[in-house]
């Protein structure tokens, strides 16, 4: 009878599987956490062009009703109660505008069942006019993740943290415009 030889041995030990193992399942929760970066990422990128769509709204109604421009300055919240938008149909001008930019500010043009998605979190607006003719628009909302908080007071202390406050803002500048030349007087 011949005794077994060792050289001819082939094959994974079970520490060399598990060693591969540990490795593999760090490299998955290192993708996990990619992954979950890249959802909050898109989720704030997402609020943050919806804010702009918002602010570029009021920018529009502002531009449209320049002589009543100083009839839109204030802070503004979301207004979505239990049977959704509120009615402006019965409103007219700065009045109209400023309910019906409420209502978008609900998200009130993009619904899931009965609740309004189509807004950053908790968005706010405000409308300061820093200067003559000239109007500042800003949104504000709620992030996910911390960051340095901005320096728009839009929003202020309506969040849970200062960090998680976004504000995106824009300007418009109502021109004035005047006749270069004095009127002449009728002649002779």
């Amino acid at each position: 009878m011949r005794p077994l030889s060792s050289f001819g041995e082939s094959g994974f030990t079970l520490i060399d599987v598990l060693i591969s193992l540990f490795i593999l399942a760090f490299g998955m929760l290192a993708l996990a956490r990619v992954m979950a970066q890249s959802s909050l990422s898109e989720v704030e990128a997402s609020q943050r062009s919806q804010a702009m769509t918002l602010a570029q709204d009021m920018s529009e109604r502002i531009n449209l009703n320049r002589k009543n421009a100083a009839a839109y300055i204030g802070d503004y919240s979301a207004t979505w109660g239990p049977s959704g938008s509120v009615d402006c149909s019965a409103m007219a001008g700065a009045t109209k505008d400023i309910c019906e930019w409420q209502n978008l500010l609900a998200g009130s043009t993009t619904l899931d069942g009965t609740s309004a998605t189509g807004a950053p979190i908790g968005a706010r607006g405000c409308v300061i006019s820093p200067a003559t003719n000239i109007y500042v628009i800003a949104v504000a909302w709620q992030g996910l993740v911390r960051t340095t908080g901005s320096d728009s007071a839009c929003g202020t202390n309506a969040f849970d943290r200062e960090e998680n406050r976004r504000v995106f803002s824009t300007v418009v500048q109502i021109a004035t415009l005047r006749d270069p030349l004095p009127p002449v007087p009728p002649g002779p």
